[in-house]
C-alpha cells in the first residue's frame, strides 16, 4: 500500500474533533420513563451481550468516526503497489549518477530506489533478471539470469559513477536486450521527460520511477585557481535553489588535507548567485573547497581546482660548452643563461643546468644534463639507434654516429644505445647524462638534436605543473612524463592505477584531488561533477508502453483503489442514515 498524496494526512484532524466531541458532550441524566413505547427498545438492550451492548448504543458514532476516517484515507490517494501484469523478463535501468545522493528525509534516493528494486525482484520470483546500469554509456551487469538471490546481490553491490547518465541510451539498450519478446522495464532515476525517452518496442512497457520531492540545494557552480605572483588567489559561484535564505560556511585545503587561508561565511538568498573571492593563499598546487550548509544534495557541496603550474624553467648552460649546444638551446626558445663553472654553487634550485662538469652533475639534484664526463673515451665508432622513450617523442627516428663514449654511470638506467656502451642514461632523479661530447658525434648536426633539448627542458619544467580537471571516467591523452608511464594515487597516497605512456588517461569515478607519479614528476589532476550533476530535479513517475494509454503518463507499478473505497464510504454514510432514522442520535 502507498499513498500518492501522504501530506493530506492533516485532515486527521476532522475526526478527532468529533471523537472529542462525543467524550465532552452534555450528559444526559437516566430516568425510568413508565411508557410501553419504550418497552421492546428495552428489553433489547437488556438481551444483548455486554459487549455488544456500547456498540448498539452508539452505533451511530461508530459510522460516523468510520466515514470520517475513510474519507482521510481517500484523500491521501491510496494505491496498491505492484507491477501489474508482469512478463518473464524483468528488466531494472539504475541510474547511478551523482544525483542520486540527493537525500529526502536524510535517505538518499539510491537507497530508497536500492530497496524498491530488491522488493520489486522478490515479488517476481521466476522470471529472468537483467540490471543495467545508466552511466555516461550504459552497462550491462546481469543478463536474462533466473537467479533472484544473484539479482539482487548485483543491486547491492550497485556503486555510484558520478558521470551524468545517459537515460536514453540505457533504455534503448534495455529494448535490445529485451529481444522483441514480453518485458517489463522499471527505470530508476531522480526525474525524466517521456519525449526525451526512445519510443518502446512491441510487447516492452517502460515504467519510470523517479524523485518524489526536490530537496533544498546550495550547490557551488564554479571554481578556479588565479596563480599571481607570489600568492594565489581562488574564486567560487554559489547558487541557492532552495525556497529560503541559506547561511553557508566556506573553507580551503590544499592536496594534503591542511587549512588554507581564512574561512568565508555569508547568507545567500533564495535563487540568487554569489560570488566567494579567496585572495593572498599561498602558492600550492591543489585545492580543495568544502561547503558547509543545510540542504539536501552533498555532492556538489565539494569541488577541487589544480593550478595550472608548469611554467618554463631558466636555463643556465656552461659557457665551456660545445657552441653547438648553446645554439640548439637557443633554438628551443628557453631564457638560455651562460655561466662560469666556478659559480655552480651559485645557481638557483629552481633552474635547468646544461653542464660538462662531472662535480656538477653529481652535486645538483634533477634537472640537469651532463654532456660527456671524466675518464677514458672508449674510441670505438658506433651507430646507435634513438629509442621509444618520451625524450624522443619529437625526435626523429634515426641513427646517430658516435666515432667514442664515455664509461657509462653504474646507477643510472639506459636511454638510448646498449646497455654495455649506451649514449644516453638517466638517474633516478630525473638527471640525464650524454655520454659523448658534442665534437665526438653528428648529432647536434641533425634537427633531433635542438628537439631533444626542448623535450628535455619541457619535461623538467612541468614535473610540478597540473594534469589538469576531469569529469568522473573521463578518458583523455596526456603529455608523457620524463620516464615513460605514469601511476595514479588518491591524494593520501593511495595506488590506484598504472598508465603506459603513450596511453590515455581514464580518470576515477568518484569527485576529488589525484596524484600522477612518474619517478620524480608529480601532477596533481581534479575530478569535478558534470554541470548537470550541480542541480538535483524531480518529477512525476509515468509508464510508456502497451500499459499506457496513447503514449500518457500515469502512476508506474501502482493500482488505484479509489473506486472501492467510494464505493464503501457511500456505503456507510446510508448506513447512518438508516441508524438515524430508527434510532435517532446517539445517547
Amino acid at each position: 500500500m502507498g499513498f500518492g498524496s501522504i501530506s493530506m494526512i492533516w485532515t486527521l484532524a476532522i475526526p478527532a474533533i468529533v471523537f472529542l466531541y462525543y467524550f465532552f458532550r452534555k450528559k444526559h441524566e437516566e430516568r425510568t420513563v413508565p411508557s410501553v413505547l419504550f418497552w421492546e427498545q428495552s428489553r433489547k438492550h437488556t438481551e444483548s451481550s455486554p459487549f455488544v451492548n456500547p456498540l448498539y448504543r452508539n452505533a451511530l458514532f461508530y459510522l460516523q468516526m468510520g466515514t470520517l476516517l475513510l474519507f482521510v484515507l481517500l484523500l491521501m490517494k491510496p494505491v496498491l503497489t505492484g507491477s501489474g501484469n508482469r512478463s518473464e523478463h524483468l528488466i531494472i535501468v539504475a541510474d547511478v549518477s551523482a544525483t542520486m545522493l540527493a537525500e529526502e528525509d536524510g535517505e538518499p534516493l539510491m537507497e530508497r530506489h536500492k530497496a524498491r528494486m530488491e522488493s520489486l525482484i522478490r515479488d517476481s520470483k521466476g522470471a529472468r533478471f537483467t540490471i543495467i546500469r545508466a552511466g555516461a554509456a550504459p552497462d550491462v551487469l546481469l543478463q536474462g539470469s533466473g537467479q533472484s538471490d544473484e539479482a539482487i546481490r548485483t543491486i547491492h553491490d550497485l556503486k555510484l559513477t558520478y558521470a551524468h547518465q545517459d537515460l536514453a541510451a540505457a533504455m534503448a539498450l534495455a529494448g535490445t536486450v529485451a529481444g522483441g519478446e514480453q518485458a517489463d522495464v522499471h527505470v530508476f532515476t531522480d526525474s525524466a521527460d517521456p519525449e526525451e525517452l526512445p519510443a518502446a518496442g512491441p510487447g516492452v512497457v517502460y515504467s519510470i520511477h523517479t524523485a518524489s520531492a526536490l530537496p533544498e540545494n546550495v550547490s557551488v557552480v564554479q571554481f578556479g585557481i588565479a596563480l599571481e605572483e607570489n600568492s594565489l588567489s581562488a574564486i567560487a559561484v554559489v547558487t541557492n535553489d532552495s525556497p529560503t535564505d541559506k547561511k553557508v560556511m566556506f573553507s580551503l585545503q590544499d592536496g594534503k588535507g591542511s587549512a588554507v587561508g581564512q574561512p568565508h561565511e555569508l547568507t545567500i538568498g533564495s535563487g540568487e548567485a554569489e560570488r566567494v573571492v579567496f585572495e593572498d593563499l599561498p602558492a600550492v598546487r591543489a585545492l580543495e573547497l568544502n561547503m558547509k550548509t543545510d540542504d539536501g544534495y552533498p555532492a556538489d557541496n565539494t569541488i577541487h581546482a589544480v593550478s595550472r603550474g608548469g611554467e618554463e624553467l631558466p636555463v643556465f648552460a656552461e659557457a665551456g660548452l660545445h657552441e653547438l649546444v648553446h645554439q640548439a638551446l637557443l633554438a628551443t626558445g628557453a631564457d638560455v643563461t651562460a655561466y662560469g663553472r666556478d659559480e655552480a654553487g651559485q645557481l638557483p634550485e629552481e633552474a635547468i643546468v646544461v653542464t660538462g662538469s662531472e662535480k656538477t652533475f653529481l652535486e645538483r639534484r634533477g634537472r640537469t644534463v651532463l654532456f660527456g664526463r671524466e675518464g677514458q673515451v672508449n674510441e670505438n665508432p658506433v651507430f646507435i639507434k634513438l629509442s621509444e622513450d618520451p625524450l624522443f617523442t619529437f625526435a626523429q627516428d634515426e641513427d646517430i654516429y658516435a666515432s667514442g663514449l664515455y664509461p657509462p654511470f653504474a646507477d643510472m638506467e639506459t636511454v638510448a644505445g646498449p646497455e654495455q656502451s649506451p649514449l644516453i642514461q638517466r638517474a633516478g632523479d630525473g638527471r640525464i647524462a650524454i655520454l659523448a661530447d658534442p665534437s665526438m658525434t653528428d648529432w647536434p648536426l641533425r634537427p633531433s638534436f635542438p628537439l631533444f633539448l626542448w623535450s628535455v627542458i619541457d619535461g623538467y619544467s612541468r614535473e610540478q605543473a597540473g594534469a589538469g580537471t576531469f569529469l568522473p571516467g573521463e578518458s583523455r591523452a596526456t603529455t608523457p612524463s620524463l620516464v615513460g608511464g605514469w601511476q595514479l594515487y588518491t591524494a593520501e597516497g593511495e595506488y590506484l592505477s598504472e598508465f603506459g605512456s603513450s596511453g590515455a588517461l581514464t580518470a576515477p569515478d568518484e569527485p576529488g584531488l589525484y596524484v600522477l607519479r612518474s619517478g620524480k614528476e608529480e601532477r596533481y589532476l581534479a575530478v569535478i561533477l558534470p554541470e548537470e550533476e550541480r542541480a538535483v530535479s524531480a518529477g512525476p513517475s509515468f509508464t510508456m508502453g502497451e500499459k499506457g494509454e496513447h503514449g500518457k503518463s500515469e502512476s508506474a507499478g501502482t493500482l488505484p483503489v479509489a473506486v472501492p473505497l467510494i464505493l464503501l464510504l457511500l456505503f456507510l454514510i446510508l448506513a447512518e442514515w438508516e441508524v438515524q432514522r430508527h434510532h435517532g442520535l446517539s445517547y
